[in-house]
């Protein structure tokens, strides 16, 4: 990266921070903070790095192996100090879903962010062609999927003078997901709309997210939909046979953080000179839910089929709260809510629980409990039968979708393997 990002200063009205501090984030580690000595007051969401670190090499080595391009999709984290970790283990670029994302990856010294969406709206575009004209070697790459979109595209950054033309890709979609051409001939359309405008546009390739892909019989029915997806957008690249005029190869690029192996099998029977970039986001965190769940049948998958293992990740996320009250039998109440974690894809996995002046070697393994229900502030915690726990006891759950976490908290802890907290990385929802 070119310029580090900038930080306006940490104080206690950031949540996560405890009364009378002020710092610039990096300066935390000179605080000696432990997440587990009540330095820090719960709830508190944390980053372990290890695990981070693990998810980061893990995800690099495999693209390096396999001759795919990363571009993590930053909406997932909106962390410039997480950015600045993928990048310099060799991510090509940044995804992002809108311009003020994008904004937030150019002002962190980012140089090719992948806008994953369609730029619709003139203030939008406005942004965005002033963004590439403050920033000579930003890259900016964003979808087309209609006519009327690439004329609207077209007509602002003519408008407000963009300097130079903007990377599109043509996305691929299906009937009942999201955005995307659903034909051949509707990408047709779309492809040579295009290639009429060369001076605000440069045609690079093709796009779709096989992640949409649902299915009431199981993971392998999804897998299978997410397969014949991926197929259409191969069949689209057949009859297009799209040449950048620049010489470079055709991109091709999709998600992956569900469906790995399939993205994987693709991969590998694609034809001619086309460049896969992927744009997987969560792996960089992992959880404990939603894409463990995923990442675990892919897994399995590819070992029926004999096929050289995926790479393997680790939840680095944490979700720390403390009991507050015992109401009932079998029910704990936690400081936590909907303020503080993701719930729109299950709800955080209680793993453990450490008494109010205990460390780690004396924690107690919450088998069988589990988060029922959540208020704003309130997490209900069901206890099975002969588990008990005290107030003020901490309690560690892992979280379910990171999308949905990272966007509760302006500041996250990043801590060691006992706790102790080394950085504050700030987020840019």
């Amino acid at each position: 990266m070119a310029q580090q990002a900038r930080y306006a200063e940490i104080d206690d009205m950031t949540k996560g921070i405890p009364f009378g501090a002020r710092m610039a984030p990096a300066e935390a580690a000179q605080r000696h903070w432990n997440a587990l000595d009540d330095d820090l007051p719960f709830p508190l969401l944390l980053l372990k790095d290890s695990a981070l670190e693990h998810n980061i090499t893990a995800m690099a080595r495999w693209c390096a192996q396999t001759g795919v391009l990363l571009a993590p999709h930053g909406k997932t984290t909106m962390c410039p100090q997480m950015y600045r970790r993928q990048l310099q283990a060799g991510a090509w670029g940044i995804t992002v879903a809108n311009v003020c994302q994008a904004q937030v990856c150019a002002r962190s010294g980012v140089r090719r962010v992948f806008i994953a969406n369609q730029v619709v709206g003139r203030a939008n575009i406005r942004s965005l062609a002033e963004m590439m004209r403050a920033f000579p070697s930003l890259e900016c790459w964003c979808l087309a999927d209609s006519v009327a979109g690439v004329r609207h595209l077209t007509a602002a950054l003519e408008e407000f003078s963009a300097s130079r033309p903007l990377q599109v890709l043509l996305e691929c979609g299906r009937r009942g997901w999201r955005t995307g051409v659903q034909s051949v001939e509707q990408a047709r359309q779309v492809h040579a709309e295009i290639l009429k405008h060369p001076r605000s546009l440069a045609f690079r390739g093709l796009e779709g997210f096989e992640g949409s892909a649902k299915s009431a019989e199981g993971p392998d029915a999804e897998a299978a939909e997410a397969r014949a997806f991926v197929e259409f957008i191969v069949a689209v690249g057949k009859c297009l046979q799209p040449r950048p005029g620049d010489g470079q190869p055709p991109v091709f690029s999709i998600g992956g953080s569900a469906f790995l192996d399939v993205v994987w099998e693709a991969l590998e029977r694609l034809e001619g000179a086309w460049q896969p970039v992927l744009r997987a986001g969560c792996y960089v965190t992992h959880d404990h839910g939603h894409y463990a769940a995923y990442h675990r049948e892919a897994t399995r998958r590819r070992q029926q089929q004999g096929r050289a293992p995926l790479p393997e990740f680790q939840p680095a996320l944490e979700l720390w709260s403390a009991v507050q009250s015992l109401p009932e039998e079998n029910v704990a109440i936690l400081n936590f809510g909907k303020r503080d974690c993701a719930y729109d894809v299950g709800l955080p996995v209680p793993l453990f629980a450490i008494g109010e002046r205990g460390g780690l070697d004396s924690r107690r393994a919450l088998d069988g409990a589990a988060i029922t229900r959540l208020n704003d502030q309130h997490a209900f915690l069901s206890l099975p039968a002969g588990l008990a726990l005290c107030v003020a006891d901490r309690v560690c759950c892992g979280i379910s979708h990171p999308c949905t976490a990272f966007d509760k908290w302006r500041v996250i802890p990043l801590v060691d393997d006992r706790y102790q907290v080394l950085d504050l990385y700030a987020t840019f929802f």
